[in-house]
């Protein structure tokens, strides 16, 4: 066996070892997980991520054995019928978490919370939901990260709504696909690789976690994810229950947000200084594009299950532009939804999120060059997607 091959091998031995189970499942999330264990090899990595990266693959393989061993002693989950699904998505930093918490605000509607994407098993019951003890568990894991450039950036309690990557179970999105930069060979298998079965492998693990907390009649589960940006319509074709919100901001501030918050979640397991720049291997870039052109062609074959949200419209009248959305996609609302998201936006606004960062490098990039990208400025065309010439923030 190669030091690759040691290393998966060493990496499946463990997690079974801890979560006391063997049967891994269709042996698909190895190609992922190969990767992976290539990375962790690399020279590149320091000892203190290495370390950090192979424990998050032996965590997100003991999540993958639970899960499987759930659902082969309930195999009645697979009969769980699944809600109208809303599934939001975009490039990364659009306002896809502000839209998530809004738009989850609507009569019936519910969001998938941190816990429960990373503490899946047992399956959530509806008596102890509120209070389930994986709510301050999971806190007690992320609250270490307080007062970093990550919380100033994107931050989510164990009992709000996160995104569905959290929750893939095949090792194709650990770390919510936040550690990219620093794992270049799983990066770039993942972004190659076709996700249906990870999207499939997805929906029976919402099956599991509405199995004994459903939602009420004629309720809506809202979703999000912009990891998936450009594979919705792989994401239709398995959720055939799922309308979409594609979020629209100028391409050029969501490359440099993303640039920055993938900077400080990656730098601190490097050995030398990681820098995400334009002139090098700018496959963030061309990720972007790649994104972009996966939604113009999804919206062009699919414009009947999908509603607009420009970034601009969420920051200056949330409330609205989300009941707006949620009118378009034929949800029903009730006169207390306009009420109840200003009030989110007002403990937002008043403490509850800490203020995002005054400014950003550039990291080379330059505004109207990213916007005369064929890609780009095919998308900007195709959604009106006018540039943003000074940054905007909000919460």
């Amino acid at each position: 066996m190669n030091a690759v091959a040691d290393e998966l091998a060493a990496i499946e031995r463990e997690a079974s070892e801890r979560a006391g189970l063997g049967d891994f499942g269709d042996p698909s999330y190895r190609d992922a997980l190969s990767a992976w264990a290539a990375d962790l090899l690399a020279p590149e990595l320091s000892e203190l991520g290495r370390a950090f990266l192979r424990r998050l693959a032996v965590t997100a393989l003991m999540r993958r054995l639970r899960v499987l061993d759930c659902w082969r002693a309930h195999p009645q989950i697979a009969e769980v019928q699944l809600p109208r699904v809303i599934m939001i998505s975009g490039l990364p930093r659009t306002g896809t978490t502000l839209a998530h918490n809004l738009l989850a605000l609507a009569p019936g509607a519910r969001a998938l919370l941190r816990w429960e994407l990373m503490e899946p098993v047992p399956p959530p019951e509806s008596a102890s939901y509120p209070h389930d003890p994986r709510i301050a568990k999971v806190q007690r894991a992320i609250d270490p990260l307080r007062g970093s450039l990550l919380e100033r950036m994107h931050w989510v309690n164990a009992d709000e709504p996160e995104e569905c990557a959290w929750a893939y179970l095949d090792a194709t999105s650990m770390l919510g696909r936040g550690c990219a930069a620093a794992m270049p060979r799983w990066r770039r298998q993942v972004m190659a690789a076709d996700p249906r079965a990870t999207f499939r492998e997805y929906r029976a693990l919402v099956q599991l976690l509405l199995w004994r907390n459903p939602l009420p009649q004629n309720g809506v589960l809202v979703l999000k994810c912009p990891q998936i940006a450009g594979s919705l319509a792989a994401f239709a074709e398995l959720f055939p229950e799922a309308s979409f919100v594609l979020m629209h901001r100028d391409p050029f501030r969501a490359l440099l947000s993303a640039s920055t918050m993938l900077q400080s979640i990656n730098q601190p397991f490097m050995n030398g200084e990681l820098r995400l720049r334009c002139e090098q291997d700018d496959w963030l870039a061309r990720n972007q594009a790649a994104e972009l052109a996966g939604m113009v062609a999804f919206a062009d074959s699919s414009s009947a299950r999908i509603a607009q949200l420009h970034y601009p419209d969420l920051l200056d009248d949330g409330p609205g532009a989300c009941g707006r959305v949620l009118r378009e996609l034929g949800v029903t609302l009730d006169d207390a939804h306009d009420a109840r998201a200003r009030t989110f936006l007002e403990r937002q606004r008043g403490g509850d999120r800490a203020a995002p960062p005054a400014a950003y490098d550039d990291f080379g990039y330059d505004h109207d060059a990213v916007l005369n990208e064929p890609a780009v400025a095919a998308y900007c065309r195709r959604f009106a997607v006018q540039p943003e010439r000074v940054r905007r923030t909000g919460t």
